[in-house]
């Protein structure tokens, strides 16, 4: 069963058109994010994951159980985590279109061993977190202007460094393990050399990349969906906030807004987040070219 349904993922015309819709897809989806305020339009989504629906169920049904099972969970996993204010709408409707349209991981374009029959989007989501590690520190680094950049430095105290220390640590403990148990393979070396030093990177500028991203903004320019950095807020604060609208939290919603909107002490709030579809996108790239990243450290 298994091998029928990866033979029929990755061959025929089939596949060259939920390829082409695929990545049609994603940099549409990166398009928005990045230029129109990373916010995705609510019939853009939709349609996207229509269009995933009619591959699966007009084109894939060798598939459809597998395809079905995979976005039910993905769409449960996504929805929770945006609840919690930890993922964006737009990028959970996202993530299900991408499960739809390629449910199972096909055969690696350029390089790549076995794919084990895995899901697709499993693949999508450890490169894109790899590439949102990467991708993240060097991106708000980089934009600092000489000033900033002085300021960040200034932020570096001993629980940044001891944090740095430590990933650094972790990270060197488990290519010791991964050698071990599989012998030195180059691949994994630079992938867990890469995400140990900009781990470490993150950790060291945490506050001066938290100062980028957030802004403090008064309630009634709060818009439906937006982050709010509890950690950023004092307890009393928080408090006040909670007294006046029992569900304020991570996620703003429009319930919330209508209580708060009146209020006169500024909120902050990430406003300037890295749009977390252009690392989607390189993690589909990625994906298609190379499969699961996580084979290569074993």
């Amino acid at each position: 069963m298994i091998g029928a349904l990866i033979g029929s993922a990755s061959n025929g015309p089939l596949y060259s058109a939920r390829l082409i819709a695929l990545i049609a897809m994603v940099i549409i989806y990166a398009i928005y994010d990045v230029f129109n305020k990373r916010d995705i339009p609510d019939a853009f989504a939709y349609v996207s994951v229509f269009i995933g629906a009619i591959f699966t169920l007009v084109l894939g049904l060798h598939t459809i159980e597998f395809s079905a099972l995979v976005a039910i969970v993905v769409g449960a996993l996504s929805y929770v985590l945006y609840r919690v204010g930890q993922l964006g709408l737009g990028d959970g409707f996202e993530f299900v279109a991408i499960s739809l349209l390629i449910p199972i991981q096909p055969s690696p374009l350029l390089f790549g061993g076995q794919q084990f029959g895995m899901p697709f989007i499993l693949s999508v989501f450890v490169a894109t977190g790899f590439t949102a590690i990467v991708f993240v520190p060097l991106y708000y680094i980089l934009k600092m202007n000489s000033k900033s950049r002085k300021e960040a430095r200034s932020l570096i105290g001993s629980r940044e460094a001891a944090k740095a220390a430590i990933l650094i640590v972790a990270y060197a403990s488990l290519l010791l393990f991964v050698t071990y148990l599989f012998g030195f393979n180059p691949v994994a070396a630079a992938i867990i050399s890469l995400i140990a030093v900009f781990s470490a990177l993150m950790a060291l500028f945490e506050k001066g990349i938290m100062r980028q991203m957030i802004a403090l903004i008064y309630p009634r320019e709060l818009e439906d969906g937006d982050i709010i950095a509890e950690d950023m807020m004092a307890v009393r604060d928080i408090a006040y906030f909670r007294k006046i609208s029992p569900g304020f939290g991570r996620l703003v919603t429009p319930g919330i807004i209508t209580k708060i909107a009146r209020v006169r002490r500024r909120i902050p709030v990430y406003k300037h987040a890295v749009p977390l579809a252009v690392p989607t996108l390189v993690g589909v790239g990625a994906a298609l070219l190379f499969g699961n990243l996580l084979l290569y450290l074993v």
